[in-house]
């Protein structure tokens, strides 16, 4: 199975080639539990469990899910520029403009009562984010073999 990329609203999104199989993954990743293949079925509205079964095989050949007791489980997330809360999947970009206009607001109201406190907050809140960009360009980069550019030689 191969994973490709599309460009969705401005956001470049990882795809599962096959779409039966992508929606089967993306609904076990916003599940908080494992399911069952009768249950992936009925939810997802596909006609049999036997074809539920031959993605999930498929899925766990690649490493992108694990069985359990219970049901399945996702093992790998492949949605890097993404971030997960409970059941929901957001951008990180977003996340991280509601983080930044959260302490815009919360700065102004800082500074009409005190304005030594509104530069402390936001000295903290600009180190905060800076931190946070810094650790995901970190990642990113370490994800990829950093190959030098081969000098030219001049004959």
């Amino acid at each position: 199975m191969k994973v490709k990329f599309i460009r969705w609203l401005g956001y470049i999104i990882p795809v599962i080639e096959s779409s039966t199989r992508m929606k089967i993954y993306y609904y076990l990743l916003t599940q908080n539990r494992p399911v069952s293949i009768r249950k992936i079925q009925q939810d997802l509205g596909l006609s049999t469990p036997s074809l539920v079964l031959y993605h999930i095989r498929k899925l766990k050949e690649e490493g992108y899910i694990t069985e359990v007791p219970e049901g399945y489980i996702v093992n790998k997330v492949i949605l890097e520029d993404y971030i997960k809360i409970k059941s929901k999947i957001i951008p990180k970009s977003l996340f991280l403009s509601s983080f930044y206009i959260t302490a815009i607001l919360i700065t102004a109201i800082f500074f009409f009562y005190s304005p030594k406190i509104a530069v402390i907050y936001s000295i903290i809140i600009l180190a905060v984010g800076a931190s946070i960009s810094l650790y995901d360009y970190l990642n990113k980069r370490n994800r990829f073999e950093i190959i030098p550019k081969r000098k030219e030689k001049n004959l």
